[in-house]
């Protein structure tokens, strides 16, 4: 056995083999096992350095590969670019066109101009930001579009709720009153031998308010052929704010209409013409609320005072609840508005209600409102129109100063708004012209009139200038 001593006889650089550097717990070549571990976690760290950057280096070299792969333009992403550039240059034209249509007709502009400007900015900017790859901001103006589009269609909801879901009192089927219309809803007239028109002169050519249609279109299928009869340049109707100006310009020869309006007149004065006026028969302007409403009479004064805008709730005329009264016109020129001019006197007209709807190639039309049908709305018209044409159950018609408008307080003038209704011509009237005169004024004629649903004159009267 070797002891201690043997060891010490073998020291190093002796040539000799050293056996200590094979006792456990030393280094194989390198000293202790703890010396070993140590370089050898220094030599991973120095490799987990080496790897690390040789992978960030792949990653940037892949990176710059694929940047340089997206700068690679396809011939569709170069169509889409172009594209989307003529897309953002369209939109100043397409701005500046809807806000001409906005500016010239919308009651609304405050709303709709910022809001149309707003959107098609944002549109154009969500377009850019397709070719600058600009995430955020593309994020932010399709918000912006988005929130356009809603507050487009909340204002159009909003509209219809407060406007749209009411239902306007329906106009008339005009058909059902054309002459030698099979079925037709004209009264059948004889007319006598003195009354018959001569061929050889040439037929009037009749136009004249919508009311007062069924009245000379049952005249004209008793007294012309059928031919002239149903051809519209003989016959027509054009509402009393029109039917003047073709009477001044010669498109027509004798129209059966309500008075002329002051500015009628004042247009056949700078014409040099003349009124020839015919009263042929009567009837009533009334005033009408919603069937639901509770106020059954008005006086005339009230009427003033609501549409001067002096009154302006129905509690204020005897109603049991405090609603904002809403007062609808007629346009300037019609035989109803007119007569509403006429009762008011020199107290001034509050303005109109208006609201917008859309007309012809989508063009947004600034209109007098006219009657809807709300619980506080207050409308106006003629009784014959809206009694025997309209025949709307869910209007009721008023009573003024306690009288209601019925043929009876119509014919003995006790109601206070009669109205009248005349045959005009502004030149010499011919023989035919004068023929179809004398037959309306004749006990036939007032038939006529009777039988339709107006109320006769009861004895005739001469011509009024």
């Amino acid at each position: 056995m070797q002891n201690d001593d043997t060891d010490k006889s073998n020291p190093p650089g002796s040539g000799k083999l050293d056996i200590s550097e094979y006792i456990p717990g030393h280094d194989l070549k390198n000293g202790t096992a703890g010396e070993q571990t140590s370089q050898h976690s220094a030599g991973e760290e120095e490799n987990g350095r080496k790897r690390l950057a040789v992978e960030r280096a792949f990653r940037e070299d892949a990176a710059a590969g694929m940047q340089s792969k997206r700068k690679r333009t396809s011939p569709w992403e170069m169509f889409l670019s172009l594209l989307v550039i003529l897309l953002i240059m369209g939109l100043f034209p397409v701005w500046f066109v809807g806000t001409l249509i906005i500016g010239m007709g919308s009651l609304h502009k405050g709303f709709y101009f910022p809001l149309w400007s707003l959107f098609l900015l944002s549109l154009g900017v969500c377009l850019f930001t397709l070719l600058s790859h600009a995430r955020k901001l593309r994020n932010i103006s399709a918000c912006v579009i988005l929130a356009c589009v809603l507050g487009f269609f909340g204002f159009r909801a909003w509209t219809w709720w407060t406007v749209d879901r009411y239902p306007v009192v329906k106009e008339v089927d005009w058909r059902q009153y054309r002459p030698f219309e099979e079925g037709n809803k004209l009264v059948k007239v004889e007319i006598p031998a003195e009354y018959a028109l001569n061929a050889g002169e040439g037929y009037p050519r009749l136009d004249g308010a919508y009311a007062l249609y069924p009245i000379y279109a049952a005249m004209a299928q008793g007294m012309y052929p059928e031919n002239i009869a149903t051809n519209r340049q003989f016959l027509c109707t054009d509402g009393s704010d029109y039917v003047y100006g073709g009477l001044l310009n010669g498109g027509s020869d004798l129209v059966f209409a309500l008075a002329p309006s002051k500015q009628q007149q004042e247009v056949a004065e700078k014409t040099g013409l003349e009124y020839e006026l015919t009263p042929f028969c009567k009837d009533a302007f009334v005033f009408y609320v919603n069937a639901k409403n509770p106020v059954d009479n008005l006086t005339t004064e009230q009427i003033k005072g609501i549409y001067s805008g002096r009154i302006t709730d129905w509690k204020e005329v005897g109603a049991p609840f405090s609603t904002k009264i809403i007062p609808f016109q007629r346009n300037e020129g019609s035989g109803s508005q007119t007569t509403l001019q006429k009762l008011m006197g020199d107290t001034p007209i509050m303005p109109p209600l208006k609201e917008d709807r859309l007309g012809g190639m989508g063009d947004i039309i600034n209109d007098t409102a006219n009657y809807r049908n709300y619980k506080a709305s207050l409308g106006f018209s003629f009784r014959y129109y809206s009694t025997e044409l309209l025949r709307n159950d869910q209007i009721k018609l008023l009573s003024i100063d306690g009288i209601a408008p019925t043929v009876e307080n119509i014919r003995n003038g006790t109601y206070p708004l009669v109205a009248t209704a005349y045959m005009v011509t502004v030149r010499p009237r011919s023989e035919n012209t004068r023929k179809i005169v004398d037959f309306m004024l004749s006990p036939e004629g007032q038939k006529l009139v009777e039988d339709t649903g107006y109320v006769s004159l009861g004895t005739p009267t001469p011509p009024a200038r």
